[in-house]
């Protein structure tokens, strides 16, 4: 297990609840209160023993060593991941006030679309739609906040993906568990010493060299938009990704917005029309209030029209706000 790298430099009531399966985020503020998600919900972790900041400190200095990078007063951010995915956040000194903040997100499972079904995350009718436009090579966007089950999502639908198929994947950071034999997958990684950075723009032109038949794209964050866009609408179907965003129309407006941000000189409609041509569906989830993760909206994009500055989409299921 991963998380055996980083457990021997922890008091060992944290390292109980590393390995707690039923926590999927660990978030340690300093020394003023440890947090857990279980099961969508945050609540508070009392601890019977009180550590300091400087040993959480020295803890987290020795685990980014473990993975590779240096956490300093001049480089106190710290975003990585454990073998198996799990990602590393930290922030530390000068910028962390009450001492470094670190947030663990765990990949305990993965589950099938099958599992998610039977969850009650996914509708079975949608996962059909939508294993019948990856069948027919259709391009698509997950979208939703943040720990709304998105990447839990992909993984699900990428294994419904014809396992002959040559995929490309990119993230930041890597973390998706791909089935397929004949997938590449490739990280971007941000500059730290000694080590250039790698962007995701770089390592998609770089896949078009690779013979892929996808390409999938982790979470769309930055001008990486643009150069996404000009792979969909060259050819390139079947490309699926996720991106932060507050409803499936809002995630259109979000990828032409990123995709602009690469090129200030690019007409705002041109872009807009752009992200309708290369996109054909829209899949939204949310995490509600009681922890539940589910689907809440697929829709399909039909166009874009210049009169009203307004994408085209046909709402294919959409649950009504409670």
């Amino acid at each position: 297990m991963s998380y055996h790298l980083i457990l021997p430099f922890f008091p060992e009531e944290l390292r109980a609840l590393l390995l707690d399966p039923s926590i999927s985020d660990l978030m340690i503020n300093g020394t003023t209160g440890v947090y857990a998600d279980r099961n969508g919900i945050i609540e508070p972790i009392p601890l019977a023993t009180p550590y300091t900041n400087d040993r959480l400190q020295a803890a987290i200095e020795r685990v980014a060593r473990i993975l590779g990078q240096d956490l300093t007063t001049q480089n106190p951010i710290l975003n990585t991941r454990l073998p198996d995915g799990s990602r590393v956040a930290v922030v530390g000194a000068p910028s962390s006030i009450n001492g470094p903040t670190l947030t663990i997100r765990k990949f305990n499972r993965w589950y099938s679309s099958d599992q998610l079904i039977a969850a009650g995350s996914l509708p079975e009718f949608v996962r059909d739609k939508v294993i019948g436009f990856i069948n027919e090579r259709k391009n698509g966007i997950i979208s939703g906040g943040t720990s709304s089950g998105k990447t839990t999502l992909m993984k699900a639908l990428l294994d419904h993906v014809p396992q002959h198929e040559r995929l490309v994947v990119i993230e930041q950071p890597a973390e998706l568990k791909v089935n397929h034999s004949n997938a590449v997958r490739w990280e971007a990684v941000d500059a730290i010493p000694g080590q250039v950075a790698i962007t995701p723009s770089q390592l998609l032109a770089a896949a078009l060299r690779h013979r892929p038949d996808r390409i999938i794209m982790g979470e769309i964050r930055d001008e990486c938009g643009y150069d996404l866009l000009q792979v969909m609408n060259t050819g390139h179907g079947g490309t699926l990704s996720t991106i932060h965003a507050k409803s499936a129309w809002d995630a259109l407006n979000r990828l032409s917005d990123l995709a602009l941000s690469a090129r200030a000189n690019l007409n705002h409609a041109f872009i807009r029309s752009e992200t309708a041509e290369a996109i054909d569906f829209v899949l939204y989830c949310e995490r509600d209030a009681t922890g539940r993760r589910r689907v809440r909206e697929l829709i399909t994009v039909t166009g874009y029209t210049h009169a009203d500055q307004c994408f085209q989409t046909e709402d294919i299921y959409r649950v009504s706000a409670a």
